[in-house]
């Protein structure tokens, strides 16, 4: 018997798991960006997906059962998002491990690792995500909403974190039947994802930093935010959405008039679009200095509803 809780095997489950999963988790957010835009809202939608988040923790212990492996795994995934970019900062560790030392409170509390407890410890981390989120930034400030966010965690994390895990389990450990319904859907479903994957990672994400004007104006070009930095300001505001609100703060950015100024606009509305394809229209003689877009490519709207509040920004579209 080995005088380390955790063997080399533990080890090496663990830090693959921990890549795989930091690492997908920006696909993972634009596919719930795409479920808001398929649904027609700008944000709580995609949370349908949240318990992909989890899905790693919880394989990762089926795959070493020992008690620790969820909040090495929440941390060391923490750190992979956080050093590839991540938009969460540092919050991404206190997230991450807490989801992942749930996953062990549960399993700990239940005892055997079957299906029931893999469904309510995927179920309670991923649901746990929006109580977080509520504590530390009070994103939704109708009671009513913040229920219904975490709701669909929490099935989110029966489904993905608990039953897809829990099914790719069986099949890696050879209990599942050689044919059978249930390992068609997991398979397929994996394999799914997969393609998915590919594509976002060699179509979407490597589009780079750039920033697309186009539309009806003299001058269409791409940029980054460097090559506009000197025009740079400051902007102190708060985001008021109709469910989502954020404290007033000072963003750092570039004014949209300067960027459309360079472009020599002839339209009179523009059309902000994201990465995710969720998009706004406004009315280029509404528009004023105090709109602007961060190098984060997030569109500052001040005076606007939260919903034109854009995330990672890719065209700007002059009409």
């Amino acid at each position: 018997m080995s005088k380390y809780y955790f063997e080399t095997r533990d080890l090496v489950i663990i830090a693959i798991i921990s890549a795989l999963g930091g690492v997908s988790s920006t696909y993972i957010g634009y596919l719930g960006n795409l479920v808001n835009r398929f649904l027609g809202v700008p944000f709580g939608a995609g949370q349908f997906l949240a318990g992909l988040h989890i899905f790693w923790i919880t394989l990762g212990y089926g795959l070493t059962k020992k008690r620790g492996t969820g909040v090495m795994i929440g941390v060391l995934k923490a750190l992979v998002e956080l050093f590839s970019g991540g938009k969460l900062g540092v919050f991404i560790l206190v997230l991450s491990g807490t989801q992942g030392f749930l996953i062990d409170l549960v399993f700990l509390l239940l005892r055997k690792r079957n299906f029931i407890s893999y469904i309510m410890a995927g179920g309670i981390a991923t649901g746990a995500n929006v109580l977080i989120f509520q504590m530390f930034f009070a994103p939704y400030n109708a009671m009513t909403l913040f229920f219904l966010i975490s709701c669909i965690a929490f099935f989110s994390g029966i489904i993905f974190a608990g039953y897809f895990s829990f099914s790719v389990l069986e099949i890696l450990e050879g209990k599942e039947k050689k044919y059978g319904l249930k390992k068609a859907i997991t398979i397929g479903f994996a394999t799914l994802l997969l393609f998915g994957g590919i594509y976002y990672y060699t179509e979407i994400y490597t589009t780079g930093e750039k920033i697309s004007v186009s539309g009806n104006c003299e001058n269409p070009y791409d940029f980054t935010y460097e090559d506009l930095k000197s025009f740079e300001k400051t902007v102190k505001t708060e985001m008021i959405g109709e469910y989502k609100y954020e404290e007033e703060k000072e963003y750092e950015g570039i004014p949209l008039l300067d960027i459309l100024e360079k472009s020599i606009p002839k339209g009179d509305k523009i059309e902000v679009i994201g990465n995710d394809g969720y998009s706004v229209i406004f009315d280029l003689e509404k528009l004023n200095d105090d709109i602007i877009l961060t190098h984060e490519r997030r569109l500052i709207a001040k005076g606007f509803d939260g919903s034109y509040w854009v995330q990672d920004v890719v065209e700007i579209k002059i009409e």
